[in-house]
Formats: structure tokens, C-alpha cells, sequence
């Protein structure tokens, strides 16, 4: 099985990038293959609502920019995983960027070209607030919504709310990541 992760957040050795990591961890060992971006050090501008690849001739996004890497990845993935901190009740910007740019991609479920069909998702999320103030629930709903729209499945999420605890001293948090990745 192919996995493609993308991770939303800029620091890379940050509570977001861990729990992802354990959760490619846990998908490795169970012989998964894994690829891994990091959006935030990418070139990749937002959409601009150009509509430019919905035209007949179109051949996906007209910007010319990393996320070409990021769509060819995205063709052979089985499970997309979907890695980034809580900002604001959202994701990370540059992870928001991304998900904006599959727009340019067949998307609707129920049609046979659909880049999703068929997929998986799984959503890792961090916030330094406990679970009952993280802003999580609206987050889900809009991936659900994603997931029935284009054909994906939704696997869940794989959150911690570390609040004062540093996620390394959370074993059961890094314990339950790697399980979701090795049952993937």
C-alpha cells in the first residue's frame, strides 16, 4: 500500500512532525511504502480561482509550482494522510493552500476519473490546548464533507491536545499513532 503524507506545519522536529512520524512509523512496519512532504518548504502558491483548470484543454493546474510533485505522489496513494497543527480552529495555512489546489483535480465522487476515488484519509492533528478547547469537531466535519464529495474514505484522526505536556512525555499518545499507521 502507498501512503502520502502531507505535513502542514513549519516546525520540523515539532509535536506535529512527530505524531506524523510515528504514524508513518507504524505504516512502515506493516511494509507500507511512505513519502513524506513537507508543504511548508515548498513552492506552492494558493488557488487563485482561475477556473483555468476546468477548461476543455486543461491539464490540471495552470500555476506552475511544487505542488505538480505533491498531485503525481497523490496518483499512486492509496491513504492520504493530512498532518498539521490546530491554527485557529483550521488547519496550517500551507496545508490549507494544498487541500485548495485539489480543486484542479476530477474530484466528484461517483465519476470514474476521480483522483480520489477509491482513497483513504486520515487526519493528524496537534493543538497546545486540551481536546474540549482544540476546535477539532469543526475541523472533522469539513473532512468528512471532503471525504463523501470526492469518494475518499474517512479513517479518522490520529489528535493530541498537549496543553502543558511536551508530546514526548506522552508514550500512549506516540503508542496509539504508530498503531493507526501499522492498521492502515
Amino acid at each position: 500500500m502507498n501512503v502520502c503524507a502531507l505535513l502542514g506545519g513549519p516546525h520540523k522536529k515539532g509535536n506535529t512532525a512527530t505524531l506524523l512520524e510515528k504514524v508513518l512509523d507504524g505504516a512502515r512496519s506493516v511494509g507500507h511504502t511512505t513519502v513524506r512532504f513537507t508543504v511548508d518548504e515548498m513552492d506552492i502558491r494558493p488557488c487563485k480561482g482561475c477556473m483555468g483548470c476546468k477548461s476543455p484543454k486543461a491539464k490540471g493546474c495552470v500555476q506552475k509550482d511544487d505542488m505538480g510533485q505533491i498531485y503525481e505522489a497523490l496518483q499512486s496513494a492509496d491513504v492520504l494522510i493530512l498532518a498539521s497543527p490546530m491554527y485557529w480552529f483550521n488547519m496550517a495555512a500551507p496545508l490549507k493552500s494544498v487541500v485548495d489546489r485539489f480543486f484542479a483535480l476530477p474530484f466528484n465522487a461517483g465519476i470514474e476519473s476521480s483522483a480520489f476515488a477509491g482513497k483513504r484519509l486520515l487526519f493528524v492533528m496537534t493543538s497546545g490546548q486540551p481536546a474540549e478547547h482544540d476546535g477539532r469537531e469543526g475541523l472533522e466535519l469539513i473532512l468528512k464533507k471532503m471525504c463523501s464529495f470526492t469518494g475518499m474514505t474517512w479513517l479518522g484522526m490520529v489528535t493530541t491536545g498537549t496543553g502543558q505536556t511536551p508530546l514526548s512525555e506522552q508514550p500512549e499518545t506516540l503508542s496509539a499513532a504508530f498503531n493507526a499507521g501499522a492498521a492502515l
